[in-house]
């Protein structure tokens, strides 16, 4: 697998990592709103958000070490 493509599959991370975020603050929103528990939920968000993190970096990481390819 070249850079380029580990890059892309960082990007990619990244993208659906929002998106799993977005959905989970829905579920809490909703959940919240029907007056229902929403720990579990609320702590899933919290390792939702730890991995997002690393998705992150390792995206940055990619991203720069092609920068002084370059």
């Amino acid at each position: 697998m070249t850079l380029a493509d580990e890059i892309r599959v960082a990007e990619r991370h990244v993208r659906v990592g929002q998106r799993h975020i977005r959905r989970q603050r829905t579920i809490i929103s909703d959940l919240e709103a029907k007056g229902l528990p929403a720990g579990e939920a609320i702590h899933f968000l919290d390792l939702l958000e730890q991995n997002q993190r690393a998705h992150l970096d390792e995206r940055d990481r990619l991203r720069r070490l092609s920068q002084s390819v370059n």
